[in-house]
């Protein structure tokens, strides 16, 4: 497998009031690729373009650069972000600064979406709306992954920002897809932050 990390130390100086996105690219840079992500990318036929829904600290995109995918689009609202996406080669990662909500998803594009624990954050208004664009701009046979967040996580105060489900509203939004892996889990673990949580998570990996 090939490393495609930056070979020199990135060198960033921020000043802002805000860093909290800075200490959380600091606590998860060194993290492997998402479980569930390694798993998804054995069923995909084609590696001409993917799309990865909230970078993070860009763990994922290195590992399908590794795999040879020749185009990414990463899509995620922390500007701080691009700063460190210039360290990847400029014609295979694209990186837009938006919100999935605003994004102009192109139809019949990805032969995979990667969506590792960003769903969640669609305020519910416009979740059904991003969730029918992701499906439209999949391409037939292309694949689907990431994670809904269940009634029972500790995030779930009704706020209308994030979206949570029920098991039986999880199957629903993916009924139009062939289910290739699919597991509900309720356990207490910290947050990238350090922070002791309750998660209600659907983990889930489908074709279109």
């Amino acid at each position: 497998m090939t490393e495609v990390w930056p070979s020199h130390p990135v060198n960033i100086v921020f000043i802002m009031a805000d860093n909290t996105w800075w200490k959380y690219f600091e606590n998860t840079k060194d993290h492997p690729p998402r479980t569930l992500l390694v798993e998804a990318v054995k069923c995909v036929k084609h590696t001409d373009e993917a799309l990865d829904l909230g970078a993070g600290a860009f763990n994922d995109i290195r590992y399908l650069l590794s795999l040879g995918f020749h185009h990414i689009t990463a899509v995620d609202k922390e500007p701080l972000a691009e700063k460190i996406v210039h360290n990847f080669p400029s014609d295979r990662v694209f990186y837009v600064i938006s919100t999935f909500e605003d994004f102009i998803f192109p139809e019949n594009m990805y032969d995979l979406v990667n969506a590792q624990y960003s769903l969640p954050f669609i305020a519910p208004v416009n979740f059904i709306k991003v969730l029918n664009s992701i499906n439209s701009s999949l391409k037939k046979e292309g694949i689907f992954t990431g994670q809904l967040f269940g009634v029972h996580d500790e995030w779930n105060t009704e706020n209308g920002i994030m979206t949570f489900h029920t098991h039986k509203e999880v199957e629903k939004l993916l009924s139009d897809y062939e289910i290739i892996d699919f597991k509900e889990e309720e356990r207490d673990k910290n947050t990238a932050a350090g922070i002791l949580k309750h998660w209600h998570v659907f983990h889930f990996i489908v074709k279109k």
